[in-house]
Formats: structure tokens, C-alpha cells, sequence
């Protein structure tokens, strides 16, 4: 695709709030204070695959291309590139003088290395279409033979077939570029004193206190405006707001259920911000473990679930219910896939088919959730629902780390499970999340299998773009759907408070308050 053409596609479907104030209007200096729910679990571009982590990872650490404000692959440590007319290599021209936090020029004998590290890491699909990559990735191969330094400033990267989205992967935080000595020198450390190439350079972190990052002042764009970015951790929402209220913090998100009154609010309805986003939230089974194994079980508490009730009452009606599991946002995405629908006679018709009539025999079933107070809320409508059919739900609730940890590892049957694309194409929400060579931590935590599903996918990830694509991806979803091991719940709006002063600070939708993915090298402050 061509990049005109990418403009084009993806203009639709993002909102992107104008950044407030001309660039020469910009005053240099300031703290901007922003907030996360949880700790990070990890700041190494290698291992992260949460919102929380890419947060901060974006603002350290700079990759070949990054997303522009319209989510169209730019230059970044790449100052251009070429494309074959098989659309199988690309060759990339790095920037003279970008340096590392620590001083030393980029090479790009740093590329191949950061994409081999990272290829072992917990995203191994961002380099899997590279020639050689699985291969390297089992273990097979010393190198990627698809990723070739021609000199100092040059990397080529070949591909075993085209990729539509393949230069929104090298914009990903797993190809983030790392000095290969400072991953030596630290070892295991550098998840938690992280060096790159980016606007802020690591300073401290005090683990589920904050995270705390200064200007880096010979960055190849220049110094960026703000002096420090200070990412506190306040997992409870009326905490964050409360903050926000009286001046403690710059950016935060909307408590639930006051969506509504902030909007109304004299001293605040300036503040709100809230636009769609390329994510979605669900449920989510484990289907290698009984009772889940058993698709009777997991359609009758699909059948079960309500999610009108969480999106009307808890969440004041500012988010979309789900009837699939790819947003409309997307550009160029047609929805025409549907969940399984509310049926409580048939979810107990079902129960009882499976050898648990009125859910006797089934025992608690455990539901594991991460840390937030919207999370406890729509997993105590969750259990009320499922009541109504006999079906008793244990809650367990985690901090983001440990969660992750227990989904990655299969440990958790039943979970929830949000999705936030980490470029805008339906593959990153199909393939990366339910087919079969993803099981596990690489994205298809239910460990599902589906013949069908994956020749669909492959079909489809390495066509041209194009209805015929997005066809074989929407056969797919729905098969995914009617299999239930994903019950979606609503799109994902991000809902904020932002101060006024606060300016230049992109809203995208592959941003959910109160985390933003966006350059911070780009906000100001307005005193």
C-alpha cells in the first residue's frame, strides 16, 4: 500500500484532537504529570505487551519508523526508506547523529540486534514475517537472515511473503532500537533502567509509586519542550480524580460512572475528552481447561452476559456495547460479525447438556481480573448475571503484573481481557489473538485451535488490502464468536480529564486515558 493510500484509509477512522497552540507558541520547561492504574510490569521493549508499559517505553526509546498523528508509519530513527516492487525488502536509511542515552551514535548493526533480541522476547509475531525469523525464533538459526546491515547507516529487512501492515510493525515498541551494551551491563535490569534513543531518558522508579523520566537534551529532534514527565500509580479511581481536582495531576481518566456528570460539571466539562478507540474489552476462556474445554459451558455463559447492562448503567452510556471483536474505528472495516446473543433459557438448556443442570456439579468458578475499580464493578454484574443460571463466580482480582502473569501462563480458566491494537489492522486483532502459532504469551491466551480459523487468517494476512481481505478476516471472526472463547463486552472510548495548560498532547485512538501512547515530546505546558 502505498503511503498516499494509507493516509487515505486511515483518516477515517481516527480522531486526533488539534494540537492546541502553534509550534512556535511552544514554551520549553515544566513537569507534566500523568497517572497509570498499576505499575508497569516491564520497561524493556522486548518483553512489554501492555498499555501501562508502552506508555512509558514509547517516550524512552525510539524505532525505526513511529505512528504519526493520523497512525500512518513516519520517519523516526529511520530518515526514509524503499520498498521493492514485490513489496518483500525494505531498505531503511538511518539518521547521522542519533544517539543513545548513553551517548553512542545508532548503527545499524543495532537494528539487527534489537530485532533479534526482541524476536525471542514476548512479541515474537512483529518479526516472524521477516525470511529466517522462525527459524531464529525456535532456536534453529544464529540469525535472522532477513534482517542484513549493509553498512553503518543502511539495514534491509526481507519478508517471506508481503504484509499489508508490515511498516506498522517496524513503528511497534518491540522494534524498539536498544544499545546491545547496556543490555549486557544490566542484564535482567535493564527492565527497570531502560536506555534508548528517545525525547526522555529513564531517571527512577519506585515500584507502585512512579515512574519518572527528563528531557534528553540531544535527541535527534531536538530537546523536547517539557523538562520531566512524572507517571504516578494510583490504582483507585476516586484517588486519581480527586488528584486531578485539586492540582496534583495534569491528565486522568473519568471515574466510572461520572462520565455523565463531568460533563455537566461547571469546573470541569472543558476538561473532558472522549474519543473511540482501536480496542475492545471481553471476557475471555482458556480453552485447554475443563470446564472451558467444553464449548456448551462457554456458550451458556455467553448466553448469560449482558453487556447493555455494563455499558448503559456502569458506564453511563460514553462506550459502545460489542457485538464483535474488531472496533468500527478501524478504517475500512465493515462490522458484520455478532456475539452470541442473550438467551438465559438457552445458556440453561446448555448447562444441562453439558451435565450441570442449574449449574450443579460445576462448583465456583474463578474469575481473575486486573486491579481497577471499573474491573470490580463489571465483575460483580458479571456474577449477578451468571447467578441467574446457577453459575456461582469466585473473583479474584491481581495488579496488571500478576494478572498478565496468570493469563500468559495459562493458569487462569476465565478472565477478563482487553485488546488496544498495536497498529490499526484487523490481523492484529484476529491473528495475533487467536491463531493457533500465537497460543499463549505471544496473544492467543485462550490456547485455541481452529483449523478453519487459521487458514482464514493466513489467507488473509498476506493479501493485498482490500474487500476480498477483509472478507476472510470477517469469516474468521465470526467462527471465533461462535466458538465463544471471546465474549465482547464494548469498544473502548477513552474518557479524560485534561487541564488547559496541558497542550500539544495528541489524542489518537490507539490512546486510552489516563495512558497515552503518544509523543510527549510534543506537549507543552501554558502557564
Amino acid at each position: 500500500m502505498t503511503r498516499a493510500a494509507l493516509v487515505a484509509a486511515l483518516a477515517l477512522g481516527v480522531i486526533v484532537a488539534g494540537l492546541a497552540g502553534a509550534a512556535d507558541a511552544a514554551k520549553p520547561g515544566g513537569t507534566l504529570r500523568m497517572v497509570f492504574v498499576s505499575d508497569p510490569p516491564t520497561l524493556d521493549p522486548a518483553h512489554a505487551s501492555d498499555l501501562t508499559s508502552s506508555a512509558v517505553i514509547r517516550q524512552v526509546f525510539d524505532a525505526l519508523l513511529e505512528l504519526d498523528d493520523k497512525l500512518v508509519p513516519a520517519p523516526a530513527l529511520a530518515e526514509r526508506w524503499m520498498v521493492s516492487a514485490d513489496h518483500r525488502t525494505y531498505t531503511f536509511h538511518l539518521r547521522r547523529g542519533a544517539k543513545f542515552h548513553n551517548g553512542r551514535e545508532v548503527r545499524a548493526a543495532d537494528v539487527k540486534y534489537s530485532f533479534e533480541r526482541a524476536a525471542r522476547g514476548k512479541r515474537p509475531w512483529v518479526f516472524e514475517k521477516l525470511v529466517g525469523a522462525p527459524e531464529f525464533i525456535k532456536g534453529a538459526a544464529a540469525e535472522i537472515s532477513g534482517v542484513r546491515v549493509i553498512d553503518d547507516a543502511t539495514i534491509e529487512l526481507r519478508l517471506e511473503r508481503p504484509f499489508a501492515p508490515f511498516l506498522h510493525l517496524v513503528a511497534y515498541d518491540a522494534a524498539s532500537i536498544v544499545p546491545r551494551e547496556e543490555v549486557d551491563k544490566r542484564g535482567a535490569g535493564f527492565a527497570s533502567h531502560p536506555v534508548g534513543t528517545g525525547a526522555f531518558r529513564f531517571v527512577s522508579w519506585r515500584r507502585d509509586d512512579q515512574v519518572v523520566l527528563e528531557r534528553f537534551p540531544e535527541h535527534f529532534r531536538g530537546p523536547a519542550h517539557l523538562e520531566r514527565v512524572v507517571f504516578r500509580v494510583i490504582p483507585a479511581e476516586a484517588t486519581r480524580f480527586n488528584e486531578y481536582v485539586t492540582g496534583q495531576l495534569d491528565v486522568t481518566d473519568i471515574p466510572t460512572g461520572r462520565c455523565r456528570a463531568v460533563q455537566a460539571d461547571p469546573k470541569l466539562k472543558a476538561d473532558v475528552a472522549i474519543w473511540p478507540t482501536l480496542g475492545t474489552s471481553a471476557l475471555r476462556f482458556n480453552v485447554e481447561r475443563a470446564p472451558f474445554s467444553d464449548v456448551r459451558v462457554r456458550r451458556a455463559i455467553a448466553h448469560a452476559i449482558d453487556p447493555t447492562i455494563i455499558v448503559d448503567r456502569l458506564l453511563e452510556g460514553c462506550v459502545t456495547p460489542a457485538p464483535g471483536i474488531v472496533p468500527p474505528v478501524l478504517a475500512g472495516w465493515t462490522a458484520t460479525a455478532r456475539r452470541v446473543p442473550l438467551d438465559r433459557e438457552r445458556a440453561r438448556s446448555l448447562l444441562a447438556e453439558a451435565g450441570f443442570p442449574s449449574g450443579r456439579g460445576l462448583g465456583p468458578l474463578a474469575y481473575h481480573f486486573n486491579t481497577s475499580d471499573a474491573n470490580q464493578r463489571i465483575a460483580e454484574l458479571i456474577q449477578a448475571q451468571l447467578k441467574e443460571i446457577g453459575v456461582t463466580l469466585e473473583l479474584r482480582r491481581l495488579d496488571w503484573a500478576a494478572h498478565i502473569k496468570l493469563v500468559d501462563d495459562g493458569s487462569a480458566g476465565f478472565f477478563r481481557q482487553g485488546w488496544i491494537a498495536d497498529y490499526p489492522d484487523p490481523e492484529n486483532f484476529l491473528t495475533v489473538l487467536f491463531h493457533s502459532r500465537n497460543v499463549g504469551a505471544p496473544g492467543n491466551t485462550s490456547r485455541y485451535r481452529n483449523p478453519a480459523v487459521d487458514r482464514l487468517l493466513d489467507e488473509a494476512d498476506t493479501m493485498p488490502s482490500g474487500a476480498p481481505r477483509m472478507k476472510r478476516y470477517q469469516e474468521a471472526e465470526q467462527m471465533i464468536l461462535d466458538d465463544a472463547v471471546w465474549i465482547s463486552l464494548y469498544f473502548y472510548a477513552s474518557r479524560g480529564l485534561i487541564k488547559p495548560h496541558v497542550k500539544g498532547l495528541e489524542r489518537s485512538a490507539q490512546s486510552t486515558a489516563p495512558e497515552f501512547l503518544a509523543p510527549l515530546r510534543k506537549v507543552w505546558l501554558e502557564r
